[in-house]
């Protein structure tokens, strides 16, 4: 007969099992709020140190990040309406007003999708990209006009979508040219750019000139050619990747004071321009003979240059005329007495 353990008597008010089932759990549970519970699990945290003074934060907004940060871009179209005014008043051979509307980023898709009747001219310029400027319809036809002898008319409006003719579309491409050289003379202060016309379109969606989603600088124009429906507009189109290469030089301020002079660096250098070697050139004169005289030449000979004896020779400076001279001889070395300076605009054409 073996002996067994005695268990001992249970504590009473013990269970074996949670004090709580699963069903209770979940009743209690669902009369908190899960704002609450948030509070209570925060509130057994240490609190963090907070700093003593919080500057407001604020994202940088579309038009924060648009063509208005970049004051020399700003400058430049502002230019470019000048001098647009002046090409098309010498096309139409009156005055045209052409006044600053505004200025902003838009996304290329929102370009694309504007429904107002216009002629794109979309460009390019090798390692750069594309850019596009679209021009109101009713301004290249009346553009066109002016150039055919025409007083600048605009054709009659119909029920039927007005398009460009292959004449038409043949002279476009002469204002094309116009624009060229004023955005060559434009950005060649900021960068040397040859452009090169790519397409003209009055649908924009198959030039390619930006992704849908990409961003572009534009500024729009008011033109004005006649009283009567004469009006119009005229809207450039940048793309950021474009303008990328100078976005550091177009961020610069444009300022009509004067540049502070920095007078130590103006002495270095002033120093520095004493050491450098320039070649003077004693000109004697000149003759003129034909091939044939100049192969019959041999030693002895003597060449008839056209000044004479008693004229002064030139001297010159990096083949520039500086001052008269007297050829002569000096401790047996061929010498120049100076005259008198040159004038440099002697001899110069009016």
């Amino acid at each position: 007969m073996t002996d067994t353990p005695e268990q001992e008597p249970p504590v009473q008010g013990a269970s074996s099992g949670p004090i709580l089932d699963q069903d209770e759990i979940q009743a209690l549970m669902a009369t908190v709020d899960t704002e609450e519970t948030a509070e209570a699990l925060f509130s057994t945290l240490r609190p963090l140190p907070q700093p003593e003074h919080v500057e407001p934060f604020t994202f940088l907004s579309d038009d924060e990040g648009g063509p208005q940060r970049y004051p020399l871009f700003v400058n430049l179209q502002e230019r470019f309406g000048e001098n647009i005014k002046d090409m098309f008043s010498d096309l139409f051979q009156r005055d045209v007003t052409i006044q600053f509307e505004n200025m902003q980023q838009k996304v290329y898709r929102d370009i694309v999708r504007d429904e107002r009747e216009q002629v794109f001219f979309a460009f390019e310029v090798i390692g750069m990209g594309r850019m596009m400027i679209g021009a109101d319809l009713k301004l290249v036809i009346a553009t066109i006009d002016a150039m055919l002898g025409g007083e600048g008319e605009v054709l009659a409006a119909s029920d039927e979508e007005i398009a460009l003719s292959p004449v038409e579309r043949k002279l476009s491409e002469r204002i094309a040219g116009h624009i060229i050289r004023q955005l060559e003379m434009l950005w060649l202060p900021v960068r040397r750019m040859e452009f090169k016309l790519f397409k003209i379109d009055t649908d924009p969606q198959f030039l390619a000139v930006a992704g849908s989603n990409d961003a572009c600088f534009t500024v729009e124009f008011g033109a004005m050619w006649a009283e009567e429906d004469g009006k119009g507009f005229i809207e450039i189109h940048y793309p950021r990747a474009f303008l990328e290469p100078m976005m550091e030089t177009l961020r610069a301020a444009v300022s009509d004071e004067p540049i502070a002079e920095d007078e130590e660096w103006t002495a270095q250098m002033e120093e520095s321009l004493k050491t450098v070697p320039v070649e003077l050139q004693l000109d004697l004169g000149t003759c003129t003979m034909t091939i044939e005289q100049f192969l019959a030449i041999k030693r002895g000979d003597y060449l008839p240059f056209t000044m004479l004896e008693s004229d002064p020779a030139i001297l010159c400076v990096e083949r520039t005329p500086i001052f008269h001279a007297r050829p002569g001889e000096q401790n047996g070395i061929l010498a120049a007495e100076l005259l008198d300076p040159i004038d440099p605009t002697e001899g110069a054409t009016p």
